[in-house]
C-alpha cells in the first residue's frame, strides 16, 4: 500500500468495516479474518480499540473519509469489497451500508 493513513482516518475505516462485518447480524469467522487483514494493511493497532457505533458514524466518521484521498477512497472501497465478500454473503442489509457509505463519504465502488 503507498498511501499512508492517518490514525483519524483508520479509526473510521475501522469503524465501518467493523459495523460492516456486523451488519447482518453474523461475524463468522472469514469476515473477523478479512477484518485483521485489512487493520495489518492499514497498520492500525485494534489493542483497545472500540469501533464508533453505526449510529454515530455520520457524525464521526463520514466527514473524514470524505475528505481522503481518490487513491486512500480506493483501497478503502476494496476493503469494503473484500469484507462483505468475505463469508459469501453480501445481504441486504450489508448492501444498504455499503451503498450509504459510498454515496455519503463520494467512495467510488471497487469490486477487485
Amino acid at each position: 500500500m503507498d498511501e499512508k493513513f492517518t490514525q483519524v482516518e483508520q479509526k473510521a475505516i475501522a469503524s465501518v468495516l467493523y459495523n460492516l462485518a456486523k451488519a447482518d447480524f453474523r461475524t463468522r469467522n472469514a469476515e473477523r479474518e478479512c477484518i485483521d487483514a485489512c487493520m495489518k494493511e492499514l497498520e492500525f493497532d485494534t489493542t483497545g480499540f472500540v469501533p464508533i457505533p453505526r449510529n454515530e458514524l455520520p457524525k464521526q466518521a463520514y466527514n473524514t473519509l470524505k475528505q481522503m484521498s481518490i487513491e486512500k477512497k480506493r483501497i478503502f472501497s476494496l476493503m469494503m469489497t473484500q469484507v462483505s465478500r468475505s463469508d459469501t454473503h453480501f445481504g441486504p442489509r450489508e448492501r444498504r451500508f455499503v451503498k450509504e457509505i459510498l454515496e455519503m463519504c463520494e467512495v467510488p465502488f471497487v469490486h477487485k
